[in-house]
């Protein structure tokens, strides 16, 4: 079963979105900071300003929250999605699964990894059927609940390609990132910027008019 990662942006983009409206709109005005003064009123000022801070805010978020988890959980890829049906009933498409780097010596039969297939460039999460050691080394033969045979590889997945173990999965809440994967999540991304410029230009203007009408 090959894993996606999970992009984390959709939900980040909507709260940034709350925060940057009590933070500019709301906040006090700055004044008496000189450069930085005239800079952050340039910020309140500007539609697209505004929505640069907004995309920067959902980077940090997003891969500040991804670095800390990648230390916490001990693997590079401590949060993944599951694109196909390889290990159902265990795990559907769209669940998103939680794992862990543990120390190969401890992984048992039974034990369902995730690790980068020793034929390609994906990652895979399998259950173990069946351990073997040769030439000092740890090789893990796999396969998925789903699938009819085990994996082809001989003798099976070096102990090396093994990320970590599954700890977790969240349901079927994965989907989003498999529907917006490829070229629509980038169309996406790109119409929801533009409605969040043409929002905070309209915005930005309406409120000038508001004050005019209550003089």
């Amino acid at each position: 079963m090959q894993l996606l990662s999970v992009r984390q942006t959709w939900p980040g983009i909507v709260w940034a979105k709350l925060i940057s409206k009590r933070h500019f709109d709301k906040g006090p005005k700055v004044a008496g900071f000189g450069e930085l003064s005239r800079i952050l009123t340039k910020l309140r000022k500007s539609p697209i300003a505004r929505v640069a801070v907004l995309v920067a805010l959902v980077f940090m978020i997003t891969y500040g929250g991804m670095a800390i988890a990648r230390i916490v959980m001990s693997t590079e890829s401590p949060v993944m999605v599951v694109p196909s049906t390889s290990m159902v009933p265990t795990l559907n498409v769209g669940d998103i699964v939680i794992v862990k780097g543990v120390d190969a010596n401890t992984i048992t039969v039974g034990t369902i990894i995730i690790f980068r297939s020793p034929s390609g460039s994906i990652d895979i999460i399998h259950r173990v059927i069946g351990i073997t050691r040769e030439g000092g080394e740890l090789y893990f033969k796999t396969k998925g609940d789903h699938n009819p045979s085990p994996d082809p590889w001989v003798p099976g997945v070096p102990e090396e390609n093994v990320k970590g173990v599954l700890v977790g999965r969240i349901p079927y809440v994965g989907y989003v990132t498999l529907a917006l994967a490829g070229t629509l999540g980038y169309i996406v991304i790109g119409l929801l910027i533009f409605l969040m410029i043409a929002f905070e230009y309209y915005d930005s203007k309406k409120k000038p008019n508001a004050s005019t009408d209550q003089q």
